[in-house]
């Protein structure tokens, strides 16, 4: 009886400490989520309000719907975001006012792309 207490005392002893690891794992991951989440917080912040620009076309279904942009909004746009892939293909991701915004945008996208982001102006 003596041997199974202690062994019944061992197996509980090796659940605390499985549980203490898995919880140092957990606190962490918080830890680090929690960090992701602040510097997520503070770019957006530095960003500033953002400017919708309406599609110039979507796909529904089997219909290519076309839309137009507002010139004014149009006019305002001097930048734009180019993402070419090391396959060679290039896709452009969007545009922006000014310099400083486009600089922005890309050194984010360059952190989860696997490609280089140009940043273009357009010709005036």
């Amino acid at each position: 009886m003596a041997r199974a207490n202690r062994e019944a005392f061992r197996a509980a002893r090796e659940r605390a400490q499985k549980t203490r690891e898995v919880f140092g794992i957990s606190h962490q991951v918080r830890d680090e989520l929690r960090t992701l989440q602040d510097r997520a917080q503070d770019s957006q912040v530095g960003q500033g309000p953002l400017v919708p620009v309406v599609a110039e076309m979507e796909v529904e279904g089997e219909e290519w719907v076309y839309q137009s942009v507002d010139e004014d909004t149009l006019e305002e746009l001097s930048h734009r975001v180019v993402l070419k892939t090391n396959a060679g293909e290039r896709r452009e991701l969007f545009c922006t006012r000014t310099l400083d915004e486009a600089v922005s945008a890309a050194s984010r996208i360059v952190e989860f792309s696997d490609g280089v982001v140009l940043i273009e102006t357009f010709d005036p």
